[in-house]
């Protein structure tokens, strides 16, 4: 139910106008005051097509002012206060026979990195999941979690961006938000206008990602982007894998299918990355990749 005192920060029909102005159709978004979690309402809306109603088409957006009982990977609980932060997901519909999970989030991140530089934030991607600002600090964390529904495989790709964050806000030190990094009051960063750039990245570069097909995906101009703005590569780090190994060395670049590749030697495919000295921004776009 919408709050009868503060409108929504994001429009439907208003998002929808903008996206078709710039080439983009979406079937459908859902927005409100709250929600528990977004990755677990549009999950669910692709299970219940698998049970006889109807199936949420492509693109399908779920979006909320408020997130209250959101996680991010391996369960970890998520949660800033109402109106504070841009928090929505996205379902995506690969073709049979996909396989190159790992880029979707890294593509998502590049496109939200797009859209903070188009605010007046220089970012940076952090493998595999993550944007930071230049100096390090998070802005972003994005969760893509697959789901079996009548259609076939699924995946459900969320995102929560902080915006109008205050310093008192922050969940934790290392984190911060658009409006603490421009100086603007939060009433200033304009929800609907970062989502429409958001999706106008992230829908062309998914597309160039789905009709590489079997091809070396990592040869595409969208690969070739995210390599030039993930700061991990060729920064010393520390890798705890779910396992709880560890792995000490420096990122050299990514597999076919975006594994992390370590010292030229080793893939890591899933684990929290802690990067070990500050973190430096290259312009080079093949930075220590490896083939």
């Amino acid at each position: 139910m919408n709050s009868q005192h503060n409108p929504l920060l994001v429009d439907a029909d208003s998002v929808l106008r903008a996206a078709a102005d710039r080439g983009l159709s979406l079937p459908g978004l859902i927005w409100d005051d709250t929600c528990s979690s977004t990755n677990d309402e549009l999950a669910r809306l692709v299970r219940d097509g698998g049970a006889g109603a109807e199936q949420p088409a492509e693109f399908t957006i779920r979006g909320t002012d408020f997130q209250n009982s959101g996680h991010g990977r391996l369960g970890r609980t998520w949660t800033v206060p109402a109106r504070r932060s841009l928090t929505w997901s996205i379902l995506l519909t690969p073709p049979a026979g996909f396989s190159q999970w790992g880029w979707i989030p890294l593509i998502a991140g590049e496109a939200v990195r797009a859209a903070v530089a188009e605010a007046g934030v220089p970012a940076v991607i952090k493998w595999p999941n993550d944007v930071l600002t230049e100096d390090g600090k998070k802005l972003c964390g994005i969760l893509a979690r697959i789901e079996s529904g009548a259609g076939g495989v699924r995946v459900v790709l969320g995102m929560g961006l902080n915006t109008r964050l205050e310093p008192a806000d922050l969940p934790r030190a290392d984190a911060s938000s658009l409006a603490i990094e421009t100086g603007l009051d939060g009433s200033e960063i304009d929800h609907e206008a970062l989502l429409v750039s958001i999706l106008s990245t992230l829908i062309p570069c998914y597309r160039e990602l789905t009709d590489y097909g079997d091809e070396d995906f990592r040869d595409s101009p969208t690969a070739q982007r995210v390599r030039e703005h993930m700061v991990t590569l060729g920064t010393k780090v520390r890798v705890v894998r779910p396992d709880c190994s560890e792995l000490i060395g420096i990122p050299t670049g990514l597999d076919h299918g975006a594994d992390l590749i370590i010292d030229d030697r080793v893939s890591v495919s899933a684990g929290d990355v802690h990067h070990l000295r500050p973190v430096s921004v290259s312009t080079d776009p093949d930075r220590g990749e490896s083939r």
